[in-house]
């Protein structure tokens, strides 16, 4: 009876204090600068789809529901990956599906609670289409086949536009053969290779070339604009009614399989951890707090409540090496969240009014500042850096952002400074300018040194002999039995593009891969026979190309994220 009040007394107050967080949300109408304006009812907008903060609130309790260690931003993904499913859906027109398609699949595919349903097996435990078919003709039937048949609706469409898209990773021919030549041919190689920088001896940087570059360049050495911002913190932490929250729930799990209900099925319903049979062949392998539980206990008796590290544990020892354990974790309740909501937009209205640095000693928020920021590249831990980059390039004196969500908490910003943007004259910027225009001359350089080197080795002398008269060249010949795709993946593109034309004993022009330089002779080449280990090149790079056509129709084009605004 008691834990029955219990419940329905929390229900009662988290409905009163959900009541009075949508008061505020959807009466005051909090905005990002954090004051009084145009109410805001949609926590996003994907591809031009607006979704409302009630369904979002549905879709996220429909998915925790499912799983119990989901995290929000799993969830918040699940929700754009499912707008865009339906968006493909319906302009590749598949989404409707005919009723004779959805009737053959519910003949021939069970759906998984009834396939492995025991009353559905014949008496060797196979399952018994007899059964399931005089199950289909049942008008008791009617409620399951009419969910089931909505749920292919939804997912048959999904079925087959995935089944679209993996064709779209199948490779052409010629990458195909591709793909094979890199893992087919091996090589032994030398090369001679140098650094523009050990040609810095050898080029001198003008006062006039310098001044050159300045006068055409000069939006290279600008500082922009930049600002400091200075911002308060409210920590997004459990309430000591969260605490007893969790543990009440345990409570109530105790008195349940006390008045004979059965540990382990009442667990799997209860549990915030999927896994409850922890079994182990060694008491040493546990956690100490559970060692210590596991010896205190005789097989079949059940624990009072642990602490453990993220809430409350009852455990069960079942029998030597193996425990059930049912945990409540403590986590932020809607309701707490719901107080540090009204916290945070009590401090917005007295710091309109107060200033806030004032404001923020009322509430014994300590203040402190960012580094400089730059709207275009925001270096601050908020979950939605692009809104508070809009806000840093909008915000003036007086003006209030956030709240911002971060991991933690939420963050409150003000202006603090402003730098504003700055020319150096050349003078000042002297020093990077020499830099610049110095590498430049330096990699001219150096293709003017590696063609002489070139020139040589057409006259017939040997890489040998070059390296043993150059003093800022470097001679290796010990690269034996490569592919070219371990060339490549060590050289890179342009080396192993140079390397593939050419047949033993040719060398290459030069190569200017970043600072360095190659001059190449292929030394060996060998062709390997295919073998059918090489597939799995082919499949990798299937799979690759999938992933990236997957994450290209995925990644919506247009994304309004508001979760900020309803302290998601």
């Amino acid at each position: 009876m008691m834990q029955t009040l219990r419940k329905k007394t929390r229900v009662v107050l988290f409905i009163a204090l959900a009541g009075f967080a949508l008061l505020i949300f959807f009466q005051w109408g909090l905005n990002i600068t954090g004051t009084r304006g145009e109410q805001e009812t949609d926590v996003a907008k994907i591809e031009g789809q607006t979704i409302s903060y009630q369904d979002y609130r549905r879709f996220v309790m429909s998915k925790e529901a499912e799983n119990k260690n989901v995290t929000s931003d799993q969830i918040w993904s699940m929700l754009v990956s499912e707008i865009m499913w339906r968006k493909l859906v319906r302009k590749e027109r598949i989404d409707v599906v005919a009723d004779d398609e959805i009737w053959a699949i519910i003949r021939s595919n069970p759906p998984p609670e009834v396939y492995t349903s025991e009353y559905m097996q014949d008496e060797n435990g196979e399952f018994d289409w007899t059964k399931y078919n005089e199950l289909l003709r049942s008008p008791q039937s009617l409620q399951w086949l009419y969910q089931y048949e909505m749920r292919l609706r939804e997912d048959l469409p999904k079925e087959k536009l995935r089944s679209l898209v993996s064709t779209m990773a199948w490779l052409s021919p010629f990458d195909d053969s591709m793909a094979l030549y890199e893992q087919t041919v091996k090589y032994d190689i030398s090369f001679l290779r140098s650094y523009s920088n050990r040609l810095r001896d050898q080029v001198k940087v003008t006062e006039e070339e310098m001044r050159e570059y300045f006068d055409t360049h000069q939006d290279e050495f600008a500082t922009p604009e930049y600002k400091v911002l200075k911002y308060v913190f409210f920590e997004r932490k459990p309430s000591s009614y969260d605490t007893l929250d969790a543990r009440q729930r345990l409570e109530d799990f105790i008195a349940q399989v006390e008045e004979g209900e059965d540990f382990l099925e009442l667990a799997r319903e209860v549990s915030d951890d999927t896994t409850i049979e922890l079994s182990f062949e060694n008491e040493n392998l546990l956690k100490p707090y559970m060692k210590d539980v596991y010896r205190s206990l005789r097989n079949g008796e059940i624990s009072g409540i642990v602490s453990a590290a993220h809430g409350f544990e009852v455990m069960k020892r079942v029998r030597s090496g193996l425990l059930y354990v049912v945990k409540a974790n403590v986590e932020v309740s809607r309701t707490t969240i719901g107080e540090i909501m009204d916290n945070t937009v009590s401090f917005l209205e007295t710091a309109q009014d107060i200033g806030f640095d004032s404001a923020a000693v009322d509430f014994e928020l300590a203040v402190r500042k960012t580094l400089p920021l730059v709207k275009e590249r925001v270096n601050f831990p908020v979950r939605n850096a692009e809104a508070l980059g809009d806000f840093l390039g909008r915000v003036k004196q007086g003006d209030i952002g956030g709240p911002f969500s971060s991991l933690g908490g939420y963050y409150l910003f003000a202006l603090d400074s402003v730098a504003p943007a700055t020319t150096p004259t050349l003078e000042e910027a002297s020093p990077r300018v020499k830099t610049v225009v110095e590498q430049e001359k330096l990699n001219v350089a150096l293709v003017d040194y590696l063609d002489g080197l070139y020139a040589q080795l057409a006259a017939g002398k040997a890489m040998e002999a070059i390296a043993q008269s150059e003093t800022i060249v470097l001679f290796k010949d010990d690269i034996k039995n490569r592919t070219l795709y371990e060339l490549r993946s060590g050289y890179g593109d342009k080396f192993a593009g140079a390397l593939v034309t050419l047949e033993p004993g040719e060398i290459s022009r030069p190569v200017i891969q970043g600072y360095n330089g190659y001059i190449i002779r292929c030394d060996r080449k060998e062709e390997l026979p295919f073998d059918s280990t090489m597939i799995g090149v082919l499949q990798w790079k299937r799979q690759l190309r999938l992933q990236q056509i997957t994450q290209n129709l995925f990644t919506p084009e247009e994304l309004v994220d508001n979760r900020d605004k309803f302290f998601e």
